[in-house]
């Protein structure tokens, strides 16, 4: 079978996913305090090619390595002209390359990163590097000694390497902030700065929204248009009065009697809170079942009456990489048609001879 219509099966795959994701937000370019999506994607884990019909491997011989090394910042960089490093990804799946790029995490682990929206190296999710074994490398010390001692060298019948295409990884939020909108209302806020409004659901989970779209419910309490009760630093906030007034500071004044103080706090480990619809996010649930704790820290923006935080979706940048997806769809339709054909003649016209 030809390997090329895997591949460019999964370019279509991947694109199908990443058009689903721009869809969504430009349906919710309107929705207040809405936070767009973006999509991560990464090649399938590089294997090893083995020549064909190879009865008498040899084992290279490794010599000396001289891997190219250099450090900057948190950020090593290496590369190996002989052998290959072998990275193991979150799946178990082991990928032999020439060149990696890692940090080392809090247990001192060799790991590919990311940067958040603050700047910030992350490894939550990805890969390790081995000592070809499968063993997690932890580093200290002589790093190049150390990297040089582990890299593999196959036997002679591996010729290269190659993947199966590329794949949809995850789909991260931006959480850059989106244009005020001033509407005057009394229970409207917006967020001036990194940070959320605590929302505390009818199962008593607590959730986070940049939505400020509040008003009061008939028992008179502060809550969201669905009814979710907005949490102070007390508890839920009860208004009883005609004249409501909430400062930059989030302290709430009824007739000019403080009631409460909204509960607005920023959060530190960001990359794991999901949307769970409703512009509420919550903070994801790990294999055992339980819920990452959030790492909250005080907020430090202000809180602004009667206006709202828009969507931070820009239609027309969207719609710009939507297209640019649409071609390269089409020239993945194309890939796969030129192929079939060319199966088509093996099997007909070559066959035939």
């Amino acid at each position: 079978m030809n390997r090329g219509l895997y591949i460019s099966a999964t370019s279509l795959a991947t694109n199908q996913r990443k058009l689903d994701v721009l869809a969504n937000n430009l349906a919710n370019v309107n929705t207040t305090g809405y936070k767009k999506d973006v999509s991560l994607t990464e090649s399938f884990p590089e294997k090893l090619l083995s020549r064909i019909k190879d009865t008498k491997p040899k084992v290279r011989r490794t010599g000396e390595n001289q891997i190219d090394y250099e450090q900057i910042g948190e950020v090593h960089r290496a590369r190996t002209p002989n052998g290959y490093f072998v990275v193991r990804t979150p799946y178990g799946e082991d990928s032999y390359v020439k060149e990696i790029q890692f940090i080392i995490d809090d247990e001192g682990y060799l790991r590919t990163y990311y940067k958040d929206d603050k700047g910030e190296y992350k490894t939550d999710y990805e890969n390790y590097i081995t000592d070809g074994a499968g063993n997690p490398i932890q580093g200290a010390g002589n790093l190049e000694g150390l990297l040089d001692e582990i890299v593999y060298h196959p036997p002679s019948h591996v010729i290269g390497t190659m993947n199966a295409g590329v794949k949809f990884k995850k789909i991260a939020t931006d959480y850059s902030p989106g244009n005020l909108i001033e509407t005057g209302g009394t229970y409207d806020l917006a967020l001036i700065g990194e940070g959320f409004f605590k929302i505390q659901g009818e199962e008593g989970d607590t959730y986070y929204t940049r939505d400020g779209s509040f008003l009061v419910n008939e028992e008179g309490y502060l809550t969201t248009l669905r009814g979710e009760m907005v949490l102070g630093t007390g508890g839920p906030i009860a208004i009883d009065g005609e004249e409501v007034e909430i400062n930059s500071d989030g302290v709430v004044r009824v007739d000019g009697n403080v009631v409460g103080s909204l509960d607005i706090v920023d959060i530190e480990n960001k990359e794991f809170l999901r949307k769970i619809g409703d512009n509420l996010f919550q903070m994801e649930v790990n294999e055992n079942g339980e819920e990452i704790p959030a790492e909250e820290v005080p907020f430090e923006g202000d809180v602004l009456q009667g206006a709202l935080e828009g969507s931070n979706v820009n239609a027309i940048s969207e719609m710009v990489e939507m297209i640019t997806l649409l071609r390269e769809f089409e020239a993945g339709q194309r890939a796969i048609r030129v192929q079939d054909e060319m199966l088509e003649k093996a099997s007909n016209e070559i066959g035939r001879v």
